[in-house]
């Protein structure tokens, strides 16, 4: 899920083309006030301010969702446990998929959620916690594929420009394969029957076909295909945090390593309406190798 594709912003799907943050202009909203008497599993913790763990929240349900300045989704779900069981104040500011690694360096934000993945070119400037879930490749159709092999079968397919996938499904599609600049104009062409198949982010597949009739969407990464790299390889999700900061990433770490060993987030991803398959995350994080 090679190089790890990067989520373009008009794409807003579960992998950017610039992984960044830009808070917006008016500003962030705190989560609820934690008890004085609480007593945090981690001593301290340091934060942007004191007291508050600050977060960028992009908007990519249904993993995260500024939604009006009361956030939710997956990861807000998984964050704002860790921040009550530190003792922390979770702060929110809205977020985009722009200049992200540099807010965080800068000292504007602790972290950010939204399906971010680990990659080398991105821990060059910031660290990440334990991966949360795997970001995987769905495809969508009306005959039910599931496998790389029956897209060969199929006159054309789609995706998007960028994507991790995309230089091994050239190598196996040839001209079948169409590429698009965002989520909008590759479900455009597909719902207009242009297209055999839809492949993108498999979590943002969920949500666009939700009520769609006929339509099927499968993870791809159930059924590997030794010849696409970002199937047998999936990047995996992760906060990115400022570098250096391990008094944070350890709190990160332990928090999100046991809500995947309670099924926590196995039960999210499942409530959310997607494969409980994206919780396998290797035991050693994968990060994405650079380009």
């Amino acid at each position: 899920m090679s190089t790890k594709r990067f989520k373009t912003p008009a794409v807003m799907t579960a992998t950017a083309l610039a992984l960044g943050i830009s808070l917006s202009a008016c500003g962030g909203t705190s989560g609820a006030s934690t008890a004085s008497d609480c007593t945090p599993k981690h001593q301290g913790i340091k934060t942007v301010a004191q007291g508050k763990l600050t977060i960028g929240v992009i908007d990519i349900p249904p993993f995260s969702s500024y939604n009006s300045g009361t956030p939710n989704g997956i990861d807000l779900a998984i964050i704002n446990k860790i921040a009550k069981d530190e003792c922390l104040q979770p702060a929110f500011q809205q977020a985009t998929y722009a200049d992200a690694v540099q807010s965080i360096s800068g000292g504007n934000i602790d972290l950010a959620v939204g399906t971010i993945d680990a990659t080398e070119k991105r821990l060059k400037a910031v660290d990440f916690s334990a991966s949360t879930y795997l970001d995987g490749m769905g495809i969508a159709s009306k005959t039910g594929a599931t496998t790389v092999a029956e897209l060969e079968k199929m006159n054309k397919v789609g995706t998007i420009d960028g994507y991790l996938w995309v230089e091994d499904l050239k190598k196996i599609l040839g001209d079948k394969l169409v590429t698009y600049p965002s989520s909008v104009e590759l479900k455009a062409d597909f719902d207009a029957g242009r297209l055999d198949a839809d492949v993108d982010a498999y979590g943002v597949q969920v949500l666009q076909f939700k009520d769609a009739s006929g339509i099927t969407v499968a993870l791809s990464n159930d059924k590997p295909d030794p010849r696409v790299g970002a199937i047998t390889h999936a990047p995996e999700a992760a906060f990115p945090i400022t570098k250096g900061n391990t008094s944070l990433k350890e709190a990160l770490d332990a928090g999100i390593t046991s809500q995947r060993q309670d099924g926590t987030i196995a039960k999210l991803l499942k409530d959310a309406g997607l494969s409980e398959g994206l919780g396998k995350v290797a035991d050693k994080q994968y990060v994405v190798p650079a380009s």
